[in-house]
């Protein structure tokens, strides 16, 4: 197994890019970050409000096996990412598995179905094993999330099915859900804290390491889930494979086909309407751009 990055170069994102460490990590880990206020009244209730969640994920290798014929590689990501795009990670890319939880979850349940893993174009068509690990999360405000371990996945795929958990579902989902093996991460962005900070470093020109902050998008990542959209059953389908090593790049039908470009494209076919609150309290109507 190996660490791997994966992105879709933008502008245009016409194909995917794969960085392969081709070893294991040194450090990776999650810090959270919650926006909460707490109202407390008179008799000493404590009512929280919590809007903003997120994971703050730090990816550590010192001394890079394979040096610089790797470490040049995440120059064009560091650009990319700097510039306010997305990327994937795994840290086994035998384990690069995600997929959306079908219908709400319920508290208690041992039993979870998924949809078809969207990101099989760039990820591969792995399913994560027995006694794996995964994430069970919804998107914010509020999120919901907890780590299971899998008892039984005869009944899954890449294109979708079941599978059981060892210990019940804690919470009761009235909402959307993602299920994805716990270190993979499907859509990824670099906090703006660190914009200009060097990914790579080096010893004298000769010893080159990794380090490297990135939080999830989970807007972008629910917009690949397919109760997003009525009628949909796999936005995930609309990416761009991986193309020749040379030769000219298949022609995807313009615009963007990567992780940011396209559930921009979906809603801009889809003719979603979204409503604004502007500081004035004036609402108005347009298309998702």
């Amino acid at each position: 197994m190996s660490a791997k990055f994966f992105y879709y170069p933008e502008p245009n994102g016409s194909f995917p890019v794969t960085i392969d460490l081709e070893e294991d990590l040194g450090e990776l880990f999650s810090d959270f970050f919650l926006d909460a206020v707490d109202g407390i009244s008179m008799n000493g209730s404590i009512q929280r409000s919590v809007s903003r969640t997120g994971e703050i994920i730090t990816i550590q290798r010192d001394r890079l096996k394979l040096g610089e014929d790797v470490a040049y590689q995440f120059h064009a990501l560091q650009n990319h990412l700097d510039r306010g795009f997305s990327c994937s990670f795994t840290a086994d890319h035998t384990k690069a598995w995600a997929a959306p939880i079908h219908n709400y979850l319920s508290a208690g349940s041992f039993n979870v179905n998924v949809f078809a893993n969207p990101f099989t174009t760039f990820a591969g068509t792995n399913i994560p094993s027995s006694d794996d690990f995964i994430i069970i999360e919804s998107a914010p405000p509020a999120m919901l999330q907890e780590m299971h371990k899998l008892d039984s996945v005869s009944s899954l795929s890449s294109s979708g099915g079941s599978f059981t958990i060892d210990k019940r579902i804690n919470f009761q989902y009235n909402r959307r859900a993602f299920a994805r093996h716990y270190r993979f991460w499907p859509v990824l962005k670099r906090p703006d804290s660190d914009i200009g900070q060097n990914i790579i470093t080096n010893e004298g020109g000769r010893l080159f390491s990794l380090s490297i902050r990135l939080v999830p998008d989970y807007d972008t990542l629910f917009s690949f889930h397919p109760e997003a959209f009525d009628g949909v059953t796999n936005v995930g389908g609309l990416l761009g494979a991986t193309v020749p090593l040379t030769g000219t790049i298949p022609d995807r039908g313009g615009g963007s086909v990567g992780i940011d470009g396209v559930p921009k494209r979906f809603r801009e076919r889809a003719g979603d309407i979204f409503q604004i609150e502007t500081p004035e309290s004036i609402t108005t109507q347009g298309e998702f751009e």
